[in-house]
Parts: C-alpha cells; sequence; structure tokens
C-alpha cells in the first residue's frame, strides 16, 4: 500500500513537471513566433512583393524590438491608409547611424516596402525624403539593399552620401537626392522608385 502510494505520488509529480515543460515550451515558441511574426507576401514565382507608397510621415519611433514608421497614404479610389513599416531593432538603427531625426512627422516620402500578408503593412526597403524648394531630399535604403548588391551599387555610383549612417556595416545607407538627381534617376530607371528595385 505504500509502494502504491509512493509510485502514484512520483507519477503525478512526473506528470505535472511534463506538463509544466510542455507549457513552457509552448509560451516559448509562441514568443518566437509572435516576435518573427513578418511574413513577406510573395509573388506567383515566389519572389517578395514590393509596394510603392506616397504619403506623409505620421510618426517615426526608434524602438525594440522593431523601429516604426507610419505613414498616412491615399489609395487610388482617395480612400486613407495608414501603412505600418518596420524597419530593424533601435540598437542594430543606432549603431549603424540612424538618429531621432532620420526621418519626422510631417515628411513627404515615397516608401517602397516589402510587402507583409496583412494589409498596409510592410518591412521597409527604401524611403525617399522629397526634395523641396528649401532643401535637399535624403533617400535612406535598407532590406534587401544592403551591402553588394546591384541596387546599392547603381546608388553609390549616382547619388552622394549622406555621411549619417557608417558604410562599414553595409546594412543601410543614406544617400542626398536634390531634384535634379531624383530627375535623372527617373529617367534612367522609369516606374515608380524603380531605382531601387531589382
Amino acid at each position: 500500500m505504500i509502494v502504491i502510494r509512493c509510485l502514484t505520488q512520483r507519477l503525478v509529480t512526473a506528470v505535472v513537471i511534463a506538463l509544466g515543460l510542455a507549457a513552457s515550451a509552448v509560451a516559448i515558441t509562441s514568443s518566437a513566433l509572435a516576435h518573427h511574426s513578418f511574413a513577406p507576401l510573395l509573388s506567383e514565382d515566389g519572389q517578395e512583393v514590393i509596394e510603392v507608397i506616397d504619403g506623409t510621415v505620421e510618426l517615426y519611433r526608434l524602438l525594440n524590438p522593431h523601429t516604426a514608421i507610419i505613414v498616412n497614404a491615399v489609395d487610388e479610389n482617395g480612400e486613407p491608409e495608414d501603412w505600418l513599416v518596420e524597419l530593424s531593432s533601435l540598437a542594430s538603427l543606432v549603431r549603424e547611424g540612424w538618429t531621432d531625426e532620420s526621418l519626422s512627422a510631417g515628411d513627404e516620402v515615397t516608401v517602397a516596402v516589402l510587402r507583409s500578408h496583412s494589409d498596409f503593412r510592410g518591412r521597409l526597403r527604401a524611403v525617399l525624403v522629397q526634395p523641396n524648394e528649401d532643401q535637399e531630399g535624403r533617400l535612406l535604403v535598407a532590406y534587401g539593399i544592403r551591402g553588394d548588391t546591384p541596387v546599392m551599387s547603381r546608388l553609390q555610383e549616382r547619388l552622394p552620401l549622406c555621411g549619417d549612417i557608417d558604410p562599414r556595416l553595409g546594412r543601410s545607407q543614406c544617400f542626398m537626392v536634390d531634384r535634379d538627381a531624383l530627375l535623372r534617376l527617373e529617367t534612367e530607371f522609369p516606374g515608380h522608385m524603380a531605382y531601387v528595385l531589382p
């Protein structure tokens, strides 16, 4: 009787420990999946879908786990669309040279994003802060253009660097773009923001 009671207690303890470990594994996996939930939208041929939008920066914040830009845009029917554009983490971007002043609320922008499966959400590929009469524009490039890529090479051959971003990391870059340079890019690479597309 004592042996059966002892075995029963050990069995119950083992089951409780096993259930606790299983629950912990599920919680850890769920957290990891929740954080890394960006699943790019793919075309029929398996390529990441890139969408280009024109709008105004409502909000730009260096944050963890991902920096965020909210861009107010308008669709072809005149309906408002608020896009959430994700970037790398605060620590990564600050190490590269991004600051709180890299973008500002009210900036008129054209943004190329790697589309998510979720509506109005994507990961930044490039953002052009439009040049105006008072100042040059800036072209900030990120995902999919990093390092020694054809797009990065074409931009480096045609545009001066802002000097804000550390080029040794090869992750993102900032280029100065005046109206004449933008016109030359758009003439050489026809299409909406085609100069940053593969």
